[in-house]
This record gives C-alpha cells, sequence and structure tokens, in this order.
C-alpha cells in the first residue's frame, strides 16, 4: 500500500507539471514567435538491488508510477501577423534568427528587431545584436550609420533622344538640361544645335556630266544631315562644343565623335560629361528622320546623383536588409544569417523567446532560401502557434489523470488506516 501512496504521489506530481506547461502556453498565447511546450509522459518501473531487467529470471520489475518531460517543445509553424513595421521579419518555413549578446550565441523565431543608440540592429525584446552578412563579413553585426546617406555622384553622361529636322528651323535649343555636381547640387544647363548644311540644295552632285554617261554613281552627304552642337552654362559661357552627323536613314554616323562638356561649379572642383545621342545606326537615341520636319530633343536621362537621406527599408524574401534614399536610389547593406537544426532536440529555452544549443550541437548557418531554410517575410510576425483548442483538451486529460492518481492516494491511505486501526483493536 506504501508503494501506491508513492505511485499515486508521483501521477499527482507529473499532472501537476504537465497543468504547468498548459497554463505556461496559454498564458503566452499572444508571445510573439512562442513555441507550445509539449508535456511528454514516460513510464517509471522499480528495479531491485540486483539489477534485474524485463525478461530476466528472478526478482521481477514493478512499476512505480509515472515521470514527465516538461521541456520539450512544438515548433510547428505560427500564423503570420502583418504589422507594416518595415524592421520586422517573419520565417515562413525551418529555421531562426541569429542573435548576439556579450559573445554568446542564442536563437529564435521572433523578428522584432531595430536600431539601438549606436546604430547597431538589435532584438527589441532581448537587446541581443542581430547577425547578417555582408560584403565586409559573413557574419557580424550590422551598423547603420555608414548607410545613413547616399553620397552624391558628379554627372559623367547625359544621354539624348529625339529628332533634328532636316528641313525648317535650322536651329534647336534644348534647355533647363540639369547635370549634378560634386556636391550633389544641380546644375541647369542649355544645349543648341544649329544645322550646318543646307537643307534647301537638293543637288550636291558636283560632276556636271551625266552619271549614266561616266558611269560615276557616287554621291555626297544628303543634306540637313550635319549639326553643330553646343553647351552652353547659365551665364550662356559656351562648355564644350562638336559636330553631330547622321546617316542618311536618320541615324547616327559610325564617325561621329564624342561631344563633351567641362562644368566648372564655383568652389567645387570641375566635372566633364559626355553627350549620348545613341549608338551609331540605331534609332534608339537622337534620330534626323526625313518625315519629321519639326525638331523635339529631350534629356532621355542622367548619371548625376543628388545626396539621398534614408528614406526607408524592408527586408526581401531572401533576408536582404533593402535601404532607400530619398534620390530613389536602393541599396542592400546586409543579408539576415538564419540557422537550421537538425533536431529541435538541439534546443534549449532560455526566456524572451531565445533558445541556445546543446552541448556539442551546432547549426548550419546560410541565408533565407537556402539549404531548405524557410523565407523571410518582411513586416510581418510570426505569432504563437499555441491552439486553445488543443490546450483545454490536454488540460481535460490531465485534470482526470490528477484527480485519479488523488483517489489512489485517498484509497490507499484509508486502506492502511484500516489496517492500523485493527492491528490497534486487538
Amino acid at each position: 500500500m506504501l508503494g501506491t501512496i508513492y505511485v499515486g504521489m508521483a501521477g499527482m506530481n507529473a499532472y501537476s507539471k504537465g497543468l504547468d506547461v498548459i497554463s505556461n502556453n496559454v498564458a503566452n498565447l499572444n508571445t510573439t514567435g512562442y513555441k507550445a511546450g509539449v508535456a511528454s509522459f514516460a513510464e517509471v518501473v522499480y528495479r531491485n538491488g540486483s539489477g534485474a531487467t524485463r525478461g530476466s529470471s528472478g526478482a521481477s520489475i514493478h512499476g512505480a508510477g509515472v515521470q514527465v518531460n516538461a521541456e520539450q517543445q512544438n515548433f510547428r509553424q505560427g500564423e503570420m501577423r502583418q504589422t507594416n513595421n518595415s524592421l520586422d521579419a517573419a520565417l515562413d518555413g525551418n529555421g531562426f534568427f541569429v542573435f548576439d549578446r556579450d559573445g554568446q550565441r542564442f536563437y529564435s523565431r521572433a523578428g522584432q528587431f531595430e536600431f539601438d543608440k549606436d546604430g547597431f540592429m538589435i532584438d527589441r525584446i532581448s537587446g541581443a545584436r542581430v547577425m547578417v552578412s555582408s560584403e565586409s563579413s559573413s557574419l557580424g553585426s550590422l551598423q547603420i550609420d555608414p548607410f545613413r546617406v547616399f553620397q552624391p555622384r558628379a554627372t559623367t553622361e547625359v544621354k539624348l533622344s529625339g529628332n533634328l529636322a532636316r528641313t525648317g528651323s535650322s536651329t534647336f535649343d534644348l534647355s533647363n538640361v540639369t547635370v549634378v555636381d560634386s556636391s550633389g547640387t544641380k546644375q541647369t544647363l542649355k544645349v543648341r544645335f544649329v544645322r550646318a548644311d543646307d537643307p534647301s540644295n537638293t543637288d550636291n552632285d558636283t560632276d556636271t556630266d551625266d552619271d549614266t554617261e561616266t558611269g560615276d554613281d557616287t554621291e555626297t552627304t544628303p543634306p540637313g544631315l550635319t549639326w553643330k552642337v553646343e553647351v552652353f552654362d547659365s551665364d550662356n559661357k559656351v562648355l564644350g562644343s562638336g559636330t553631330l552627323v547622321f546617316n542618311s536613314d536618320g541615324t547616327p554616323a559610325s564617325a561621329n565623335t564624342a561631344i563633351t562638356a567641362t562644368v566648372k561649379p564655383k568652389n567645387l572642383p570641375e566635372f566633364t560629361f559626355n553627350l549620348n545621342f545613341g549608338e551609331a545606326g540605331s534609332y534608339a537615341g537622337v534620330t534626323s528622320l526625313l518625315s519629321n520636319s519639326t525638331s523635339s530633343v529631350q534629356v532621355l536621362k542622367q548619371d548625376g546623383l543628388e545626396m539621398g537621406t534614408l528614406a526607408g527599408m524592408t527586408f526581401d524574401e531572401r533576408g536582404n536588409l533593402e535601404v532607400t534614399y530619398s534620390n530613389q536610389e536602393k541599396k542592400k547593406i546586409g543579408r539576415l544569417v538564419l540557422a537550421r537544426f537538425d533536431s529541435s532536440g538541439d534546443l534549449t529555452s532560455v526566456g524572451d523567446g531565445l533558445y541556445v544549443t546543446q552541448q556539442g550541437r551546432s547549426p548550419q548557418l546560410a541565408g533565407g532560401m537556402d539549404f531548405g531554410l524557410g523565407r523571410v517575410s518582411g513586416g510581418n510576425l510570426e505569432l504563437s502557434n499555441v491552439e486553445l483548442t488543443e490546450q483545454f483538451t490536454d488540460l481535460i486529460i490531465i485534470q482526470r489523470g490528477y484527480q485519479a492518481s488523488s483517489q489512489m492516494t485517498s484509497v490507499a491511505n484509508e486502506m492502511l488506516q484500516q489496517l492500523l486501526s485493527m492491528q490497534d483493536g486487538r
């Protein structure tokens, strides 16, 4: 009967620990990245001093109740919730975020990130630094300060497109051409096109003999296909000039040389840029088509950049943190490092949604969508994977088990009391 009491107490103790697991799961129903604990029950047997084992002759093995392992966790995927916080990230699939705090490595499914006062990206809850890979390091922390400003870049090329008419007005001015100096300041220029040959002269054959009689079919360059180009600053000073020649089909000729202009901003270094009219024989740039009688040329693009300030950031599905600047430029400054474990048993929870590895265990490190790791979902968080219906079902089972163990202990105690009373009555 004493053994029965001990077995009942073992059951009550085990079910009490199982109740603790369920209550902790329910309490963390809304905890980001929380993984539900699992109470795993196992049989306990009594082995006598001779070390008897199952199936051996001699002494037998007696059941001694139940024990529980309350450290196991269910790592199934939790639901996603959109937060619209660009530094939040969730993992859709396998993997853990990797953190570092005072030289100790942690792992987590809760991707609530922010930058601390020193500019390092950290976990918002624990304050641990988030591990990323970058051009300079395969595993390290991310410091945002070097990326808060996008450095300006002086213009080196201005691409033009449009058409210069062979007839009509022989002059065309392209005003308000903006280029960028080394400080990121815009400089406004003007490009003037002047037709160099006479479009009204349709007889360019200097041979007085009839071509049929002489057999000479050579023709000079058709009229209206040669233009003088000049670049002026805001003070109407010439910064550069050159000649633009077209083929008879209206495309730029291959004999053209680059037309450059040198800008000398006040108190800044001078810079030189090229005017790009398109490739020879191509209609993608500036043309001189016979069918068009009106000139119209515009700037297609220029490669100078104004200074840009940090305007936003987001994670892509591979875990790259891409920042956007006020000048519309984008740059990938780091990629989240993810960890993959062979077994969930490799991890032990230490609170704050953090896990550490068991002694001797090490994960495989890679980026999102590499080596079976999950996809990173920026602007989202993974919710707790606790299912209330499942927890309440387990609660009922554990409650009944606890009641049964308690009843068994009570019955054994009553029987023991009866035995003692019988002995006292002799």
